[in-house]
């Protein structure tokens, strides 16, 4: 078929890079569709969804992680690849309000990995699991011509009514976040620059990156909730993943950057090597904090919950409006434009 053809599924592009990860995701889901009888959804959001038993519905999701595209051996311990491969899984199944339950770990292995490192990968992997009630039930092993290979697929379930949705933001929501960001992309930007370093403060931002925290628990509170409405993982940034919400939402997006949970160390880190702490908050990903809607109505009885519950509090970083979808960034009321936007694998 021919580029210009009008038929063809990728009409109007004319490179991969150009059409991007989420266009062709897009056209991707346009072929195959995203919503099967009975109630069944596949592509375009954290999992696919699928009937369960009457009340509860199974969440599928999977990732693939390459080295030297997603990680360097040099740059990350074999502890803590064995966790976060497993734990962006289990960030996929908290995201729509689920309990992670069985994963499947499809891994290509070069054969000059030592078996001491190999140990080390699993057992930590065998420790997350352990700690979130986990089962590893098999996968596939392969030999590998080059680099290491990783793809889990990971299972879960979560009362169908309480499933949270990125198509479920509404006008008039306030937007909320669990967790901090900027930390685990000013940890890889410190890897780019000087590798790992014996400063205390590069340390703590590099085991960030290495060892992004979950919120699997939280999550599930928050999803028995009515007044929560959308729900998404930070794994691709604020700036993608709000986006996601936006566009499958129909709705605009607010973000009101001064409120965005930025740590110290970060801006001081930031500060020393003229990055911009507020670029990198939202755009450079793999925090794997939680983005969610909330109604303003119900906004101060779920965070009074919250903390009671948990001990800390969710921050509030902006509105949703009945607009373009699209997100919208503003610095002390003043509108605010970003230099470069959240990661796409094949743009980026």
């Amino acid at each position: 078929m021919k580029k210009d053809d009008d038929n063809s599924l990728f009409h109007g592009f004319h490179s991969l890079g150009e059409l991007g990860e989420f266009g062709l995701i897009d056209q991707i889901a346009g072929l195959f569709g995203r919503k099967f009888e009975p109630d069944a959804f596949g592509i375009g959001d954290d999992c696919a969804v699928l009937p369960y038993h009457k009340d509860r519905s199974l969440l599928v999701t999977t990732d693939m992680l390459i080295e030297d595209r997603h990680f360097r051996r040099d740059w990350i311990t074999a502890e803590d690849l064995g966790y976060k491969s497993l734990a962006v899984n289990l960030s996929d199944i908290s995201a729509m309000g689920g309990r992670p339950e069985y994963a499947f770990l499809s891994i290509g292995l070069a054969d000059d990995i030592p078996l001491e490192w190999l140990e080390q990968f699993f057992r930590e992997a065998h420790r997350l699991c352990q700690n979130n009630g986990v089962k590893l039930l098999g996968g596939d092993t392969t030999k590998s011509p080059g680099p290491l290979v990783l793809n889990y697929t990971v299972l879960g379930s979560v009362a169908t009514e309480n499933i949270l949705w990125r198509s479920a933001a509404q006008p008039g929501d306030r937007i909320a976040l669990l967790g901090n960001v900027g930390e685990s992309g000013a940890g890889l930007k410190l890897l780019m620059k000087n590798g790992l370093n014996e400063d205390r403060r590069y340390r703590q931002l590099i085991k960030t990156h290495n060892r992004p925290r979950l919120f699997i628990e939280e999550a599930q509170y928050l999803a028995g909730f009515p007044a929560v409405h959308a729900m998404i993982d930070l794994s691709d940034g604020i700036d993608s993943d709000a986006g996601h919400i936006a566009r499958r939402s129909g709705v605009g997006l607010k973000i009101d950057i001064e409120r965005l949970p930025i740590r110290l160390v970060v801006r001081e880190v930031c500060d020393e090597f003229s990055w911009s702490a507020e670029e990198l908050a939202l755009t450079a990903g793999e925090d794997y904090g939680i983005l969610f809607t909330i109604d303003e109505a119900g906004l101060n009885q779920v965070m009074k919950s919250f903390k009671e519950t948990f001990g800390y509090p969710f921050s509030v970083i902006g509105q949703v409006v009945e607009d373009d979808p699209d997100v919208l960034y503003f610095l002390q009321g003043n509108p605010f434009s970003l230099e470069q936007h959240g990661f796409d694998h094949f743009k980026s």
